[in-house]
């Protein structure tokens, strides 16, 4: 394998794992809140805690961090297949949080 190559795809990526989280960031941290409330009931009141919503919205930040690695893993491997399932949770929790809005709307 050519050298220049490797450092080619290393250098993308890196840009693709900080890209993605400089995207996926911000809601990411947003999950990791909800997950933090749902779990101890406490926001700005106390309430009942929910660990079902807790554990939904930790594996929703979970796989907001990783799709971006899932993504430059197949930058480095081309042939691999890992870019799909970092899409596919991306546009999974895009819809359903797209379904939460749109709900709490009506």
């Amino acid at each position: 394998m050519d050298m220049s190559k490797r450092g080619t795809r290393a250098g993308a990526a890196l840009v693709t794992v900080l890209l993605g989280w400089l995207l996926t960031g911000y809601p990411a941290v947003l999950m990791f809140f909800v997950a933090v409330f749902s779990f101890s009931g406490c926001l700005l009141e106390c309430t009942e805690p929910d660990p079902v919503a807790g554990t939904l919205a930790a594996i929703a930040a979970s796989a907001l961090v990783a799709a971006p690695l899932l993504i430059a893993y197949s930058v480095l491997r081309p042939k691999s297949h890992a870019w799909k399932f970092g899409v596919a949770a991306v546009a999974a929790l895009a819809l359903v949080g797209l379904y939460g809005v749109l709900a709490g709307a009506f």
